[in-house]
């Protein structure tokens, strides 16, 4: 009877380390996907940030300056032969050309630039067609453009 008191022993031993060895394991996993959440939380927040220096790029005064002089040339029916409007169409395409790589990408929130960009992407357009911008120039809008009809945000 003297043996099995020390197997009792051993054994309650063990059951406690299985126990043990089984919550560490839980706690490891729940680890893990708490990393995991935040990681896509911070991932999220960095494309949030992404969109909303596009939109801001969009919304600088520099940009707004151009983009009036664009809207003012193109309904006085100027042409392109203009420095000033070849230059403020350049700067107006360059800045939607970095706006449109960022979303075509999806390297930024997506419905954020949607949001922030889509009416005046329209006008931009119907200017970039009047002025005979040449659609070479504007392959990576025209997909911008396209994809914004086809994107879902509330």
């Amino acid at each position: 009877m003297a043996a099995s008191q020390p197997q009792r022993a051993k054994s309650r031993r063990e059951t406690i380390a299985q126990w043990l060895s089984m919550g560490a394991n839980v706690v490891v996993m729940v680890g893990i996907i708490f990393a995991y959440v935040q990681f896509r939380h911070i991932e999220h927040s960095e494309r949030v940030q992404n969109a909303i220096n596009a939109v801001n790029q969009v919304r600088s005064s520099d940009f707004l300056k151009a983009y009036t002089r664009l809207k003012t040339a193109s309904a006085s029916g100027k042409t392109l032969d203009s420095t000033a409007v070849v230059d403020d169409l350049n700067f107006v395409m360059n800045i939607y050309d970095n706006v449109a790589l960022l979303y075509v990408n999806d390297l930024a929130d997506r419905c954020v630039i949607k949001n922030g960009t889509y009416a005046a992407t329209k006008e931009v357009s119907a200017i970039c067609d009047l002025l005979s911008y040449p659609r070479e120039y504007r392959v990576n809008f025209d997909r911008f453009v396209a994809m914004m009809n086809t994107e879902v945000c509330n």
